[in-house]
């Protein structure tokens, strides 16, 4: 079985929600090499790191009061172990996991700083909503429709002073407006509706 027919077991078997499950990873290994375009990611590495960088997320690896990307850096680490994975690039697939999310400085490889800004960037945009809206009951953080919109909108203002690299900053831009487009939308709605009561 090759390593990517491993990775997609792993899916199968995680519980993942479909917000951090194998469509979030694919797209974030797409942007990922759509942003460095001028740059020879290890392909590899890149993919490995971008399908494993949420599994301490999901049901079956998650522990509590632990922040999923040390725990996902733990799980992954087994993962590739059991895979015989190469063990120079072991290191590069982990550093790049543990410093992919926003809060985090980027990592030291061009892995770790490309898969980070396109984790961001999906959080954005026309995407970023509607994986919000489907955490609806599923996320501490968003258990009505008005914490998806608050949350919306703080991920509107703040992350794209996230993002590192040249090309992610311009993504975020146009994904940022999708985003403030819609919440215009909803303001603008729900002022009319609220009129006519």
């Amino acid at each position: 079985m090759s390593e990517r027919e491993d990775v997609l077991r792993i899916f199968d078997k995680s519980g993942a929600h479909s917000a951090w499950g194998i469509k979030h990873c694919t797209r974030v290994y797409h942007l990922s090499k759509e942003l460095s375009p001028n740059l020879c990611l290890d392909e590899e590495i890149l993919y490995i790191a971008s399908m494993l960088h949420d599994t301490g997320r999901y049901p079956a690896y998650a522990r509590p009061n632990i922040d999923h990307t040390l725990r996902s850096k733990g799980v992954a680490s087994n993962i590739l172990q059991r895979m015989a994975f190469s063990p120079q690039k072991i290191p590069i697939v982990l550093e790049a996991i543990e410093a992919h999310m926003y809060y985090s400085e980027p990592g030291r490889s061009d892995v770790a700083v490309y898969l980070r800004d396109a984790d961001i960037l999906d959080n954005l945009g026309n995407i970023g909503l509607m994986r919000l809206f489907s955490l609806i009951g599923q996320d501490d953080l968003i258990q009505t429709p008005e914490d998806a919109l608050e949350r919306a909108r703080t991920f509107a203002e703040a992350l794209p002073n996230k993002v590192s690299t040249k090309a992610g900053r311009r993504l975020a831009v146009k994904r940022r407006e999708e985003m403030l487009r819609f919440l215009s939308g909803i303001k603008r709605q729900a002022a009319e509706f609220a009129a006519v009561l």
